[in-house]
């Protein structure tokens, strides 16, 4: 059985995508969320489908080292095969990125290198961009600069608004994050063969 730790901090829907996907799958198992936000919706995603969480509230650390440290010791206490990052809001500390490399993944809704970091929809939007999208990347110590796994393009209609261009990026990281986290782990499985 293969593991996942998911780590997110605010609404949470690739959260239920990936753990509905999953939920019939006998190879594959979410077995925590961490959230770094205790008002994060995620957290009652996870109660309503019965995932295993923990809330690492942010807010109540000193400062960001204490924080980090206290989430690298977390992470160490579980066995996972793979870590994915699903609207975590949080950069990781080159250590925690350097203890799990290639063992880290993430969702963006740009086609990266344009557009990292925050309000990358927005930015597209504004811009007038004639294509936009997302990439799913290994997480390295820079922000959204690791290998790239996939990236799906999207053709910006010039009759939507940003809502809609939101809605349209969702749609894309909901299909494609499941899939390329099952197929990232079934290729560990048979590579291990």
């Amino acid at each position: 059985m293969k593991k996942i730790v998911i780590l997110a901090s605010s609404n949470g829907t690739n959260f239920e995508v990936i753990c509905k996907y999953f939920s019939k799958s006998s190879k594959i198992s979410i077995i925590k969320l961490i959230t770094d936000n205790k008002k994060a919706q995620v957290v009652e995603r996870a109660k309503r489908l019965g995932i295993d969480y923990e809330i690492i509230d942010y807010g109540t650390f000193k400062s960001k080292k204490e924080y980090n440290d206290y989430l690298f010791n977390r992470l160490k206490d579980l066995d996972f095969d793979l870590m994915v990052l699903a609207g975590y809001m949080r950069i990781l500390p080159s250590y925690i990125v350097r203890y799990y490399a290639n063992k880290i993944i993430n969702i963006h809704p740009s086609l990266l290198p344009k557009y990292p970091g925050l309000r990358s929809i927005e930015r597209a939007y504004n811009n007038k961009e004639e294509y936009t999208g997302i990439t799913i990347h290994y997480v390295e110590e820079k922000v959204d600069t690791g290998k790239i796994i996939l990236q799906k393009k999207l053709r910006l209609d010039k009759n939507w608004d940003l809502v809609k261009l939101e809605e349209e990026i969702h749609k894309l990281e909901h299909h494609y994050y499941p899939q390329v986290i099952e197929k990232l782990l079934n290729n560990s499985c048979e590579n291990r063969k």
